[in-house]
């Protein structure tokens, strides 16, 4: 995080380049200010925003295909956005359970990133995989050439962490094998094409809002999917965003593992650096024997009721049929008795 001085902040200010500035002055009685100040401020730059005519690459940096339709599924969804699509030259290999070898699906990303005429980089499959090829990124390149990059579930820690060390803004947002409709496509569009202060409120919910924890907050979007990003504590790779919005997600886990999760991010002490927590869509974490089990609300209320800040779930996040499209890097404003919150600035410039 870089140190700023006032008279080096404003002009950023006045450009439209500057994220979140968090000012810290003091003054003498007449009011004018004693000393140049320091300020800091997390720049997470912003990628251009997406148009009708720009060209998608398509990759698998996670799990195989099941089945080599999937891709041309894809390419038709993106086409009838109005992209034109490239896909990855190894998307169709298997290696096991992933899409071809670590340096293969590396590659295949970092390629895009290279290619000039890609504008955006969009994934088929999530799975299991991407944290293996993450020591094969190079992050330097990637900030270099900023793209709107877009995935969810085991794309978590690509996001993260291509957020943690280029220092550019991803998006936790549909993948190739997800439910695409006008809804989901609504908030891609808002997201990553428009200059909207996007705010994010259920309509049609999965799922009902309940708050947990009330309260308002002010603070960087991060997170994705509760395991994965579990599975990246102690690691380079994981954030090292203060005073933000943590949002989580799953899928398929039993509320006991919820449990043992939550209990991890807790004594790590990833929640007490996070001024909100926005749980999303905990699609069928239901447990296998409920007659000697805590069912998932109730972990959530033994995690949350006293956690002095706010929390709410049900937020259109994750593995649910209507998806919010949430850039990791941008400042937002929640509101845990409403159930949204709401971008500060656009996510794309």
């Amino acid at each position: 995080m870089k140190k700023w001085t006032r008279r080096e902040l404003l002009p950023l200010i006045g450009a439209g380049l500057a994220g979140s500035a968090f000012v810290a002055s003091s003054f003498k009685e007449d009011g004018t200010e004693t000393k140049e100040q320091l300020i800091e401020i997390p720049l997470y730059a912003r990628p251009s925003r997406l148009k009708k005519g720009d060209t998608i690459g398509i990759c698998t940096p996670a799990g195989a295909l099941r089945r080599n339709e999937e891709v041309a599924e894809f390419t038709k969804v993106l086409n009838q956005m109005g992209f034109e699509v490239k896909v990855g030259e190894n998307v169709y290999k298997k290696h096991g359970y992933f899409a071809g070898t670590d340096e293969e699906r590396a590659s295949d990303f970092m390629n895009f990133i290279q290619d000039e005429t890609v504008r955006g980089i969009f994934f088929l499959r999530g799975g299991w995989g991407c944290a293996r090829i993450l020591p094969l990124l190079d992050f330097d390149l990637i900030r270099k050439h900023k793209k709107v990059i877009m995935g969810f579930s085991d794309l978590t820690s690509l996001l993260n962490a291509i957020t943690e060390h280029s220092g550019i803004v991803t998006f936790h947002g549909p993948g190739g094998n997800s439910s695409w409709n006008e809804y989901s496509i609504d908030y891609i569009r808002k997201t990553t094409m428009g200059n909207e202060l996007t705010n994010f409120r259920n309509t049609g919910a999965d799922h009902p809002i309940i708050t947990y924890s009330s309260g308002t907050a002010f603070g960087t979007l991060w997170g994705g999917n509760l395991s994965v990003l579990v599975s990246m504590i102690g690691t380079p790779y994981f954030p090292k965003i203060k005073d933000g919005l943590l949002f989580l997600e799953e899928v398929g886990e039993e509320p006991y593992r919820i449990d043992r999760m939550l209990t991890q991010l807790k004594q790590a002490g990833i929640l007490d650096r996070c001024k909100g927590v926005i749980l999303g869509n905990f699609r069928k974490c239901t447990a296998e024997e409920p007659h000697r089990a805590f069912t998932l609300e109730e972990v959530f209320e033994q995690h949350f009721r006293d956690i002095e800040k706010p929390v709410y779930y049900g937020a259109q996040i994750g593995h649910t049929v209507n998806k919010f499209t949430v850039p990791i890097g941008i400042d937002a404003r929640m509101d845990a008795d409403k159930g949204t919150f709401q971008l500060t600035s656009s996510a794309v410039k």
